[in-house]
């Protein structure tokens, strides 16, 4: 594969953060940055943190082991971190928008419909990811002959994309993945739940994510309600939704249901290595059910620990009924209760499962999720051509185009 020698990452200047799509830009970047000698990610931050880059508590909110270059710009007087719920900032997409567009790397990466607005309106090839349907106020950047390529995590939504209007060409489906090497050294149950404080001779059942209702809460409750003697650990979530759960759980009386609230990256493996059984009870009522490929999925895969998941279509192209989890109909209690009783009643089926589902995520890394994406750029940029006019040229006339068609 011809390699490409210098990369920018434009996150959306929310790092760090408890938004998932966060972990997922720090992961990939990881990844990006093993492959890739200039590789940068891009995100915001204060005077202090410009000057410090990524610091110990950085790596460690993400579970990070490979030191990459990461650049925070300085948009704010002094920044609180870490960056909470629902973060935009305006001014930073701008700012990371000049700060590539002068640094002219080989390959332009976002997330972040604003910032491959404002490159692609400067002609600048960019490569977008995007991991839900199209609505209108995106056909622009897809229309754009500017736009290197689209990645996205589902071929549903793939198919989606073609349908208005998206060349199949510039599209590339790269399912979500995990990082082997963060669950390692493996753990026994009992030392997980020794290091934890958590009881020892109650099966364990154990969720871990956000709490919103569409990822399956209520359901997980209803369970929790029908299994007395079954416990249930929520690990995740922003504070109002901890609280709001809690609340929901002690006005029903559930004494099996612990909520432990956000916790680093790093500490996350701990916790599922102490479960019996990973749940991962998502709504169909979600209206993004069909095309969803959780994070978290692919980490209960690599500690070997069985798996009861909604039967959703996005989840069974990597999860298959008694092959590598037990699936149950999504918003079914009943459904959940009995897959969850036969694990915990039949060992020998519940290790079987998850041996499997360890051997099939050995193809759901960062690294080879990478190694696609990076094979995708270097074909599309093949059919670019870099800006001929003079860089200085190009920066006046892109500051022009920001402050006056986006003000």
């Amino acid at each position: 594969m011809d390699r490409i020698q210098t990369m920018i990452y434009l996150s959306p200047g929310n790092l760090p953060s408890q938004m998932a799509h966060t972990g997922q830009i720090a992961k990939m970047a990881q990844a990006f940055a093993q492959r890739v000698a200039g590789f940068e990610l891009v995100t915001g931050g204060d005077w202090r943190t410009f000057r410090t880059g990524a610091d110990a508590e950085f790596w460690q909110w993400y579970s990070l082991h490979q030191p990459f270059r990461l650049v925070r710009l300085p948009i704010h007087r002094r920044c609180q971190l870490p960056f909470p719920e629902g973060y935009r900032n305006w001014n930073y997409y701008k700012l990371a928008t000049l700060y590539a567009y002068y640094k002219s790397p080989r390959l332009i990466y976002t997330r972040t419909g604003t910032i491959a607005r404002y490159l692609l309106s400067m002609g600048v090839p960019v490569m977008w990811e995007w991991h839900e349907f199209l609505h209108e106020g995106y056909h622009d950047i897809v229309q754009s002959p500017h736009l290197l390529g689209l990645v996205t995590i589902a071929p549903q939504l793939a198919e989606s994309y073609i349908k208005e209007g998206v060349d199949p060409n510039k599209i590339c489906v790269a399912s979500s993945a995990t990082d082997l090497d963060s669950f390692l050294p493996n753990q026994s149950k009992l030392a997980a739940r020794t290091k934890l404080g958590l009881p020892g001779g109650k099966p364990l059942i154990l969720y871990s994510g956000h709490l919103q209702d569409y990822k399956g809460i209520p359901t997980l409750l209803e369970v929790a309600e029908r299994l007395p003697h079954y416990q249930f650990i929520l690990v995740g979530g922003w504070a109002t939704d901890v609280k709001r759960v809690q609340s929901i759980a002690q006005s029903r009386r559930l004494t099996n249901v612990q909520l432990i609230g956000h916790v680093p990256q790093s500490d996350l493996p701990t916790y599922l290595y102490a479960a019996d059984v990973l749940l991962l009870p998502t709504s169909q009522t979600w209206q993004l059910a069909n095309t969803t490929s959780p994070l978290k999925l692919f980490d209960y895969m690599a500690v070997k620990k069985p798996i009861v998941a909604s039967a959703l279509p996005t989840i069974q192209t990597i999860l298959r009924d008694r092959h590598n989890a037990l699936l149950a109909q999504p918003d079914d209690p009943l459904s959940f209760q009995e897959a969850i009783t036969t694990l915990i009643d039949h060992p020998s089926i519940a290790q079987t499962l998850a041996n499997q589902a360890y051997q099939d995520v050995q193809q759901y890394t960062w690294e080879k999720r990478a190694d696609r994406i990076l094979q995708f750029a270097v074909d599309r940029l093949a059919q670019h051509s870099t800006p001929s006019v003079p860089l200085p040229k190009r920066l006046v006339r892109s500051f022009r185009t920001l402050t006056t068609q986006y003000p």
